[in-house]
This record gives structure tokens, sequence and C-alpha cells, in this order.
């Protein structure tokens, strides 16, 4: 689900009393998706999207590939030269 935190700021989590699992920003002309930490730093980049909800979509996909033991094409290792 997207859970609004603001205007140009949702958090994607599996539920409403779930914590957040990624976050989804405005970002120039589409939607950062990111892995959600407190810290800024730790947020790993996972693309831009045209709009939140394909975001959300891409955020789950990325957790099936991960689950299934396989790496998804979009995904970026942290540390990884791109």
């Amino acid at each position: 689900m997207i859970d609004p935190v603001d205007d140009r700021t949702w958090f994607v989590k599996r539920s409403v009393d779930d914590r957040p699992e990624a976050i989804i920003d405005r970002f120039g002309g589409g939607y950062r998706l990111r892995r959600f930490s407190l810290i800024e730093s730790h947020r790993t980049a996972h693309g831009v999207y045209t709009g939140p909800e394909l975001a959300e979509t891409a955020w789950w996909r990325l957790q099936e590939h991960r689950r299934a033991g396989r790496k998804h094409p979009d995904t970026v290792e942290p540390g990884a030269e791109a």
C-alpha cells in the first residue's frame, strides 16, 4: 500500500500498521523509489517512475525477485558502480 506523508512523499508498506519498506518522492518529472531508512545516506535507489503506483509495483516486484534468489535487472547493489 502507499501511505501519503505529504504532497510529495509516500511510504510503501505491507499494511497500515507495518513499518515503511520504501519511500517514493517527487523527483524532477517523476517519482523516485528508494529503500526506506531513517538515515538518508542509507536509502538505496531503485529507479524513477512515471507515477507513485508504478513505483510501488516496482518495489513489490523487486522484493519477489529477492525472495526467489534472483537479481532484478534494475537493482543497484550498494557500493556497486553504475
